[in-house]
């Protein structure tokens, strides 16, 4: 219990939100859907995950380099959409790779796949309102395997083995629906 709530506290945005999705879930998957992804990227920050893609000064200076290139007058818009922040799929990533490879197996086969398909899935329901191409299952998939993802981050950060980790990923119907379904419509067919 004491792990539990000094964990809480340190994830409290991001345990928040996997626990409202969990146990109040939105009727609407593209809701599930953004809450989730909102929910790795915050526990991605708690955690302080990944690094700068490139160090500062170098950073600055190409970004400076650019500006050079566009009028004085438009530099607002540009200079505030150039950023040195890691990418939805690489914060995804960085999430995934904090727990063992062989428990990822037993959730997510196609880590590569799920990662695009979230990040494509998310970027167009953010900036676009939709999710062409997208059918609600493979939604629901983004979502479930997602959440199954966070969850066993937590667990992780509480000390579960990963012994235990596998066994709960393997055997609990949950998450082993979780893994048909990401296997069904997060892999990539042509292998």
């Amino acid at each position: 219990m004491p792990r539990w709530i000094e964990l809480h506290e340190r994830l409290l945005a991001a345990s928040n939100i996997i626990l409202g999705l969990r146990y109040a879930p939105a009727e609407y998957v593209e809701n599930n859907l953004l809450t989730i992804v909102s929910a790795a990227e915050v526990l991605h920050r708690e955690l302080k995950l990944g690094k700068q893609p490139i160090p500062n000064e170098a950073f600055k200076t190409m970004r400076d380099s650019m500006l050079d290139q566009i009028p004085n007058k438009h530099h607002p818009r540009p200079k505030g959409n150039i950023r040195n922040k890691s990418t939805l799929r690489e914060r995804l990533h960085d999430i995934v790779n904090l727990l063992d490879p062989s428990v990822v197996a037993e959730l997510i086969p196609d880590v590569k796949t799920w990662a695009r398909n979230t990040a494509i899935a998310r970027n167009s329901l953010a900036h676009e309102g939709k999710t062409p191409g997208k059918p609600p299952e493979e939604l629901m998939a983004i979502v479930n395997s997602t959440t199954a993802i966070l969850l066993f981050v937590v667990l992780d950060n509480l000390g579960l083995s990963t012994q235990k980790q596998r066994k709960v990923a393997r055997d609990h119907p949950n998450f082993r629906a979780i893994a048909q379904q990401s296997q069904k419509w997060l892999s990539d067919p042509r292998g």
